[in-house]
């Protein structure tokens, strides 16, 4: 008798050997792909429908997602014990600083911006999302301990009152802060078996659909979205609503901006490979990427890039293609050295020799 061969199959792996998600590494990637994506074509919104279209689905989930993940990977800065990682908060800080700095002297040096001034509490552009970090990170340990549904319910309600507030803008980044805070507690209840468990072929069907059909509004409706709420960093007065501008009822623009952003989340994420792919490395260097595309991004406004005549023919594909290449290459490991470096500064020292000062004044009053 003929011996049957029997080929067993192979299972994808989801994990590298020290149980890291290519999942997170995956999203984390393409939403950073988006964010360079966005800013590149933006400055070509006033000739190009299709660049409105493109930026205006960008920007209606992509900062929503990547605060969602970022909700993710804090469930770690508490401990079990009830204690917080203090270096984590400490780290982000310091990012935020020097970052904040490096901008500064950009604009000043580079660009000639004679104008830019020194403040730290005014975070410069893009660097929101840090100083939004810090301030979610400073909360966070008190909101894990209300109960999830009154953390959500409540910083849905904040987001949505602070519209009205028109005091809550640059200082601190209140209004994005207030406004992204429900996609960051999200992110930290989130348990990842939820997206897998509804992850087929037709949810991933209806995904893409839902994310054509967004593009789709986006495309032939633009003149009736306020494109200024995308953003969350405008009150309901200056955000030039187009609908529902009455005073009663301006909460109900980012009420849709909520619901859309969770609705464009999901189909994003059920669309993410699971497996390790040839960009799942790079997802480990977002920030870096985040930062310093920025300064790109300066130059591009301020010198007209976008209005080379490279770009008279085929223009938004061709700036497309030079953001998925500006990212990969900012991705690379060089680019990572400065962030790495300010990564080792530790707090540790710093809380002791404050508390060596405190001893020191504790003797001397007694």
């Amino acid at each position: 008798m003929g011996k049957t061969k029997t080929t067993a199959k192979k299972l994808p792996v989801y994990t590298d050997e020290r149980g890291r998600e290519y999942f997170f590494d995956n999203a984390k990637f393409l939403l950073i792909l988006l964010v360079v994506l966005a800013h590149a074509i933006a400055p070509m919104k006033s000739d190009h429908d299709s660049a409105k279209a493109i930026w205006t689905l960008i920007n209606s989930f992509h900062m929503s997602c990547f605060i969602f993940m970022s909700g993710f990977f804090a469930k770690s800065y508490i401990k079990k014990d009830g204690e917080v990682k203090l270096q984590r908060l400490f780290t982000y800080i310091m990012y935020y600083l020097f970052a904040q700095a490096g901008v500064m002297i950009f604009k000043f040096f580079i660009l000639g911006d004679k104008d830019v001034g020194l403040t730290v509490l005014v975070p410069l552009p893009a660097l929101w999302y840090l100083m939004c970090m810090v301030m979610w990170y400073t909360v966070l340990p008190y909101a894990a301990k209300l109960k999830p549904v009154v953390v959500l319910v409540g910083a849905v309600l904040l987001g949505l009152l602070v519209g009205y507030d028109t005091k809550a803008g640059g200082m601190l980044s209140v209004c994005r802060a207030v406004t992204h805070f429900p996609f960051f507690m999200l992110g930290y209840y989130f348990k990842k078996e939820w997206i897998f468990k509804y992850r087929n072929k037709w949810t991933q069907i209806i995904s893409v659909l839902v994310i054509v059909a967004y593009f789709a509004i986006a495309y032939f409706f633009y003149d009736h979205i306020a494109t200024r709420m995308l953003e969350c960093s405008y009150n309901y007065y200056n955000a030039k609503l187009k609908h529902f501008t009455a005073f009663p009822v301006m909460w109900v623009n980012r009420f849709i901006f909520y619901v859309n952003a969770v609705i464009l989340c999901a189909a994003f994420l059920m669309l993410v490979p699971r497996i390790k792919t040839f960009f799942t490395r790079f997802g480990a260097r977002t920030l870096q990427v985040y930062i310093i595309h920025r300064l790109i991004y300066f130059c591009e406004t301020e010198y007209n890039w976008f209005k080379l005549p490279f770009f008279d023919k085929y223009g938004i594909p061709k700036m497309m293609i030079i953001a998925v290449a500006l990212t990969f290459i900012l991705s690379l490991k060089p680019f990572e050295i400065p962030f790495k470096l300010i990564a080792k500064i530790k707090i540790d020292p710093l809380l002791k020799s404050a508390s060596d000062v405190h001893k020191k004044d504790k003797k001397k009053s007694v």
